[in-house]
């Protein structure tokens, strides 16, 4: 009886499969946003027939910046972003150290930020809408960077206090021993060694604060109304506003996709962060 022996595949075909595979989880990742961006561009008799050959318009664009003001939302979203961001990021840092490297016991406190966040955020809306409206803070820009530090904080604090327990204690020992206090070990070689930790963290920080919508849209109504709130109401006698709602979401894309490339070196060396010991 003969033996059965299993099949080789030649290193060139394993290489053209393998090739295949990423070629198309790429075009599953990319083209909700190549989509997008032919929503934006399109006029909406061609949206709806989903055409790929057309003559490309910039109404989507004219009506959103002409029409509807869309860059005051912008203007909003990154003045509730940004200094949400610089906040999470300032104060998960110090925490996640104390958490780490002061070797504090802090199990119940880990416990509760675990708790933090998997409560969600469509639970606590009511008692936070009636604080507000009773502090008179509706409508405000400051409710809602209150709002997404305090919901963003738990996971930049489980973030960084990974990436501090990458760093030998040694390090910090030896800081010690040679007379710094914690204060300049934290500021000093802490925070040098975790720069690229500490920009994944704020970009992932400032993602979630740039695109969330339901505390935007509870809290907010028009005079601090944020850049997502903005497509809801691209609607007129007429219809749906295809080409503006595509030309919006491409403008709110870009600010992140463009800080995400900017920070990519830093994003990268902090993601592979105690991924290769030697």
């Amino acid at each position: 009886m003969a033996q059965f022996k299993p099949r080789r595949f030649s290193r060139r075909t394993v290489k053209l499969a393998l090739t295949a595979l990423w070629c198309a989880i790429a075009f599953l990742y990319l083209f909700p946003y190549v989509w997008m961006v032919l929503t934006g561009i399109r006029q909406p008799v061609d949206t709806l027939a989903m055409r790929f050959i057309f003559t490309p318009t910039l109404d989507g664009f004219r009506t959103i910046f002409f029409e509807t003001g869309f860059q005051r939302y912008m203007l909003n979203s990154a003045l509730v972003a940004i200094p949400s961001t610089l906040l999470v990021v300032a104060v998960a840092a110090p925490s996640a150290y104390a958490l780490t490297q002061l070797r504090m016991r802090g199990n119940i406190f880990l416990v509760a930020i675990l708790v933090a966040r998997m409560v969600p955020g469509i639970a606590l809306l009511i008692p936070i809408y009636l604080t507000a409206s009773y502090a008179g803070l509706l409508d405000t820009r400051l409710v809602l960077i209150v709002i997404y530090t305090a919901f963003n904080l738990p996971f930049a604090i489980w973030l960084l206090r990974g990436f501090f327990r990458e760093v030998p204690a040694e390090v910090r020992e030896a800081a010690i021993i040679d007379g710094c206090t914690e204060f300049r070990v934290f500021r000093s070689m802490m925070l040098p060694l975790l720069t690229g930790g500490m920009v994944a963290t704020g970009v992932f920080v400032f993602i979630a604060a740039w695109n969330e919508f339901l505390f935007a849209l509870a809290l907010t109504q028009s005079r601090a109304a944020t850049a997502p709130l903005s497509v809801v109401g691209f609607r007129n006698e007429y219809g749906v506003q295809w080409a503006a709602i595509g030309a919006a979401a491409v403008m709110i894309s870009t600010p992140v996709v463009a800080f995400a490339v900017v920070m990519q070196r830093y994003l990268v060396r902090g993601l592979t962060m105690g991924s290769v010991k030697g």
